[in-house]
């Protein structure tokens, strides 16, 4: 008999704690429901610096975009506390190619704050197919262009790649080399560049046609610099 008592005792007491912990984890599971779908705590504010002000309505937009979906159906994403930074950060760099440095930060209970900075043009890239597209400091192409842009652009052309746009088709460190190049070369001899042509049949060679009609042939490896002083020279023996 006292067995049967014991038993008896061992089984509601071990009822009341499954319900007990049923009753906590609900409890919790209600709380964490509630803190996430709590109104103060949900982004309503959305700041967008640091480019041109007649785009931001677009970036915030897309932003809003991501606040409007829910998580498993139930809970907001424009909850403070499943807002993600990073795809969002992500998203925007895909949607609008032409902006970089983008930084997505919240700030407790309800802002968001987007800052990046808009890419600016170095030169307009031309493929094979004459497809282009406008190129950064970066090497990277952010957006298409017309074939015809002007003489006072300065282009790139290559018969070596296909264009995809948005893309990165140089190395950032080889065009800042470009960069350098285009400035000591008008700092120097007055000439600018026009174009820079790359050619598959002679891979490790840049071709320069200034806009006074000069043809340089370099090297990727080149120290362009000591290029730049020995056309100076022969400009000056040349032309006077």
């Amino acid at each position: 008999m006292p067995r049967e008592r014991w038993r008896k005792r061992r089984f509601f007491r071990a009822k009341f704690f499954f319900f007990a912990i049923l009753f906590l984890a609900a409890a919790l599971l209600g709380g964490a429901v509630y803190a996430l779908r709590y109104p103060g705590w949900q982004i309503q504010t959305v700041l967008v610096f640091g480019f041109d002000e007649t785009m931001h309505a677009d970036v915030e937009a897309r932003v809003r975009e991501s606040l409007d979906a829910r998580f498993a159906f139930i809970l907001p994403k424009s909850s403070y506390f499943l807002f993600d930074e990073g795809a969002v950060q992500k998203t925007l760099e895909k949607d609008f190619p032409w902006l970089h440095d983008i930084t997505v930060k919240k700030e407790f209970p309800s802002m968001v704050s987007v800052v990046a900075r808009e890419r600016g043009l170095w030169a307009v890239f031309c493929d094979m197919n004459r497809t282009c597209g406008y190129m950064d400091k970066t090497g990277f192409i952010y957006e298409e262009a017309p074939v015809s842009t002007g003489a006072l652009i300065m282009t790139v052309e290559t018969d070596e790649q296909e264009v995809h746009i948005p893309s990165q088709a140089f190395d950032p460190a080889f065009v800042q080399k470009l960069d350098s190049f285009v400035l000591l070369l008008g700092e120097k001899t007055g000439e600018d560049v026009e174009t820079f042509l790359f050619s598959k049949e002679f891979p490790g060679e840049v071709r320069v046609r200034t806009r006074h009609g000069f043809l340089l042939y370099l090297d990727r490896d080149d120290d362009f610099g000591k290029v730049i002083s020995i056309l100076r020279v022969f400009l000056e023996k040349e032309i006077g």
